[in-house]
């Protein structure tokens, strides 16, 4: 008989007196105890100094020691989950994992994460890596445009968002090409592999966990005070802009933009089940996360169940399955410009922003012009966008040993979610397109199907070596239909419905995305007395996003291991040390592909005429979308990586260094051509991107004391990003996903530079960098936009540090981004309306330059006025270029666990009080919210629209009180 401990080691099992009981654990010798008349027991493991054997799971469920690997992967324990208290499992691994970089959205609850591993290896592709649960991916991806809303304006949920944290038994993070090279095409930029919890523990056990948390805004910027409402230095009560006179001592000011936000609250209940015997285990569990966010409204909910089941039939089959059901639903508010609740950074300080109404209900309005903007306060009540979220992600395997050197299994899953957007304009906004009401609907539907089937050979010669080799197959299929529908001019101007528009006003449209890939791959993998260690993989796919001759694509890999210790004292010329307990050099190359995006093959036809694409036969193109390009092939990424792993002090200290360099070919990149052309974009392969990096972890174990230890872990990376070459003529590659207010700026990747380029528009200068002036001595707009930063960081790097005192534990992490420009578009709006404290300087100025004309230097001066700032000074995009570093305290967690005599005497198995803070410390040199933005969310490709500060919302900072109790 056997059975397994629960989450805090305990464990009940019914045995004869006198009976031996033998104790395991992954990474601590075995231990055998008689068991007596006593009817509890506490057995304490030693750790196993000699044999570290940490299990990581690569590929399809299949579980390797650490120690054999010969690539870089990294686990994230449930704790560390936890302690982070992120409803986004994304967001929970923020600095806990060298080589990922994380960059939240906003502060907006439901705000969606971007997360890259060693940088990017794609110019417009998808740069996130695969997210699998028990053995099958699933979906995490963010929509770019919802209903006729560009992510600029609404940005989405990433579906990771949907992942309960509290269901997680480990996570593993797969780095690099050979980590990811069996899960294919969609791991091209790495896999995080999640295994979730399953019955343990004998008798059933419930846990019950809730946590309640209050957030505030973490950082707001700076706005000038000085001057008031008006234009052209005149005071007017009509206008939404600050450039009148200056405020008298005695005229009110208003702060609009810090009253605007209010303390959110989240509340997150979690209880769960478990329980196993000998031959069966079964887990579920029920959450429940509700938070409301720092703008009224602003809402997020999310309800989820999960039930997982295993069971033995005779000793050669095992069957199990799991099925976890998630409904969450969103409601926010468009961002990204004034006319949005962003538009708070728009409001005159002279006037009273929350004096939206006039006495007859219908909105107060500053500017009744084309140019004017819905109050905040208005907006908030009257034009909400919510999104509804129903997902079902259900799996089910069967393992079969006929013979003890063969193991088959079967694995089939599903991803399935429906999705239903829907953003709405009451009558009465100053749009005027949209004055009578406007109301846009998206029905989507999205499954992900897998299927895959292992073979498992293993064979040991005589003692010395020992050989297993998986073949396997493994088919794909997706399937996203959306159906849009929108109208404007409600019939009744209460009543948001789209059967409350005249069909004539009414527009509908469908799109549907289809993919398929099948896979065969092989792993073969080969050691000399578990010291030195060989993988080799090879895996290949065929896509049907891609033409017939170029569908089908191999790629493979080669890694290897040493333990240098073990094979020291193989060959007799090493003993066991207390300095070095442990040394291992690894290396690994591979080669990975990565498709076409579907349906980009053939043009397709447009259903309106207009005069700017117009075809030289006569028709229109798809004009909004990509010229068809039959002859696209797969991308291919080479990855060369060495690494070392050393351990002292009977492993109490651990170094963990890796260097790696890919290199990524053919790139499948998004362009624009000539109009002439019938369409604006196409997808072309050319061009190459290199990523060149450092990874280092370092693992302490301080004090290691009956009653008090203390432990640190250090992650640090440094990656740099280059653009090798492009085709034709190309200098760079715009991402026009990534645009910000005013189209100041945007995402660019630049030849012979970085991949993560800011791009432009500036001033006018000759080859010296001096500014080329005007006749009148003012600065002029260059024609084309220029490379005006790099938003990739110079390094980063996280500390985690866990003291230990008798029932207390207190765990805290140290959050360091250095250098990474950041672009203030936020500033930039502001500077445009009169708010930002660029403008103060309203006087004049002679600038230092020559006359363009005549090559003179510049003696005039200028006027530093309204028409200077909103025409000249905003369209030289340097002057908001920041940096974005920090030093954060991401988080401090202290848990109280009552002693183990108390909670016996009420019947409770554990009992414990968690005090967690959140942000509570950010030192940074950028002048805006919290650097850490995301402009368009995580759902733009490429190098993504981290680093965009764009009137979104405000990142929070906060605390939480929760509980856990075990029964």
């Amino acid at each position: 008989m056997a059975t397994s401990s629960d989450a805090e080691g305990k464990f009940q099992l019914e045995i004869e007196p006198n009976q031996v009981l033998l104790f395991s654990y992954v990474g601590f010798k075995h231990k055998e105890i008689t068991i007596g008349s006593s009817m509890s027991i506490t057995v304490e493991l030693e750790g196993n100094e000699q044999v570290l054997e940490e299990v990581a799971v690569t590929a399809f469920g299949i579980q390797r020691e650490v120690r054999s690997l010969g690539f870089a992967t990294q686990n994230v324990k449930p704790k560390e989950i936890s302690e982070s208290n992120q409803p986004n499992l994304v967001n929970a691994i923020q600095g806990k994992v060298a080589g990922v970089q994380i960059t939240n959205s906003g502060g907006s609850p439901g705000s969606s994460a971007n997360i890259m591993i060693r940088g990017a290896t794609s110019l417009s592709g998808n740069n996130q890596p695969l997210l699998v649960v028990d053995g099958i991916p699933i979906d995490n991806t963010t929509p770019v445009a919802q209903g006729g809303l560009t992510a600029t304006e609404a940005p989405a949920t990433n579906r990771g968002f949907d992942i309960n944290p509290e269901d997680i038994q480990d996570l593993t993070v797969l780095k690099g090409p050979a980590a990811a090279a069996l899960y294919g095409i969609r791991a091209a930029s790495g896999a995080i592999v999640i295994t979730t919890k399953r019955g343990a523990g004998g008798n059933a056990t419930i846990n019950y966990t809730n946590t309640f948390s209050l957030d505030d805004v973490n950082k707001l910027p700076e706005m000038q005070h000085r001057y008031k409402q008006g234009e052209q230095g005149e005071s007017a009560d009509n206008v939404q802009v600050s450039w009148g006179p200056s405020l008298s001592s005695s005229e009110p000011l208003y702060d609009n933009l810090g009253k605007f936000f209010k303390n959110g609250f989240a509340q997150n209940h979690d209880v769960s089940v478990s329980g196993s015997n000998e031959k069966s285990s079964v887990y579920t569990s029920a959450a429940w996360y509700k938070q409301n966010g720092i703008i009224k409204g602003n809402d997020y909910d999310r309800k989820s169940f999960r039930l997982s089941g295993d069971t033995k039939i005779g000793e050669k089959l095992k069957v199990g399955g799991t099925a976890n059901y998630v409904k969450s639903d969103r409601t926010y508010f468009t961002q990204g410009s004034f006319n949005g609740a962003m538009g708070v950074y728009n409001w005159p300080v002279s006037d009273d922003m929350k004096n939206y109404l006039n006495p007859d209900g219908s909105q107060r309005r500053l500017d009744v012009t084309e140019s004017g903007n819905d109050n905040p306060y208005w907006t908030i009540h009257n034009k909400p966008i919510t999104s509804n979220v129903d997902r079902v992600i259900a799996s089910g395997n069967i393992s079969y040993d006929p013979v003890e050197w063969l193991n088959l299994t079967y694995r089939a899953g599903t991803d399935f979610y429906s999705e239903k957007f829907k953003s709405i304009t009451m009558p009465g906004t100053v749009v005027q397109a949209y004055q009578n009401g406007y109301i846009t609907e998206a029905a989507t539907t999205n499954q992900i199907t897998t299927s895959t089937f292992l073979a498992t050979f293993k064979k040991d010669i005589k003692d010395d070596f020992h050989l297993s080799f998986t073949a396997g197959h493994n088919l794909e299929t997706s399937f996203r239909e959306t159906a849009n529908l929108n109208g404007t001019e409600f019939v009744d101007p209460t009543l948001a419905s789209i059967n409350n528009v005249k069909e004539e006003n009414r527009r509908t449209s469908k799109s549907t995305i289809r993919r398929r890939i099948i896979g065969v791959f092989g792993d073969f993998n080969a050691d000399w007395k578990k010291i030195a260690f060989l993988n080799v993989r090879g895996r290949n796919d065929w896509s049907s996003t891609l033409p017939t001759k170029n569908n089908s694509f191999f790629y493979p890999s080669v890694s290897g291991s040493v333990i240098l210790t073990d094979l020291l004292k193989e060959l007799g010329s090493y003993q066991d040390d207390a300095f070095i307990s442990y040394a291992k050099v690894r290396a690994a190359w591979a080669q990975v592909g990565k498709d076409a995006l579907p349906h980009k093959l053939y043009s397709i036809l447009g259903t309106y005429i207009n005069d700017f694409t117009i075809d030289p036969r006569g028709y229109i193109l798809y004009v909004n979308d990509y010229y068809g390009n039959p002859n696209q092939k797969p991308e291919f990424t080479n990855s060369y990586e060495y690494g070392a792993e050393v351990r002292f002090l009977n492993n109490r200290i651990g170094l963990d260094l890796t260097y790696y360099r890919t290199t990524s070919d053919d790139q499948i990149l998004g362009t624009r051509t000539p109009p002439s052309s019938g369409a604006f974009l196409i997808y072309l392969n050319g061009g190459a991107i290199r990523n060149e990096g450092v990874e280092g972890i370092l693992n302490i174990t301080a004090i290691q004391k009956t009653d008090f230890s203390w432990n640190a872990d250090i992650n640090f990376s440094k990656n740099k990003a280059t653009v090798l070459s492009l085709p034709g003529d190309l200098d760079r590659v715009e991402l026009s996903d990534a645009w910000v207010y005013g189209n100041y700026a945007q995402g660019a990747a630049f030849l012979d530079n970085s991949v993560f380029g800011i791009n432009g528009s500036v001033w006018k200068t000759n080859q010296q960098g001096q500014l080329l002036l005007d006749n009148d001595g003012k600065p002029q707009i260059a024609a084309e936009y220029a490379q005006i930063g790099d938003r990739n960081p110079d390094w980063l790097a996280g500390i985690t540090n866990t003291f230990r005192y008798k029932d207390f534990t207190l765990s805290f992490m140290w959050d360091f981004r250095v250098g990474g420009k950041v672009f203030n578009a936020t500033d930039a709006a502001m500077t445009f309306s009169g708010l930002s404290t660029q403008t103060l300087d309203r006087g004049t100025k002679v600038f230092d330059g020559i006359i363009e004309s005549t090559g003179e230097q510049n003696t005039k001066a200028i006027e530093l006025n309204q028409d200077f700032y909103q025409t000249l000074y905003v369209n030289n995009s340097r002057f908001f270029v920041e940096n974005g570093g920090w030093a954060r305290l991401r988080y401090a967690s202290l848990t109280y666990s009552l002693p183990k005599r108390v909670i016996n005497n009420i019947g409770l198995q554990n009992l414990s009080f968690t005090l967690t803070g959140r942000n509570l410390l950010l030192f940074t040199p950028y002048s805006g919210v919290d650097p850490e933005v995301s402009g368009s969310g995580a759902g733009v490709g490429g190098s993504g629209s981290f680093g965009f500060d764009n009137l979104g919302v405000p990142a929070t900072k906060g605390v939480d009180l929760g509980l856990r109790v075990i029964f």
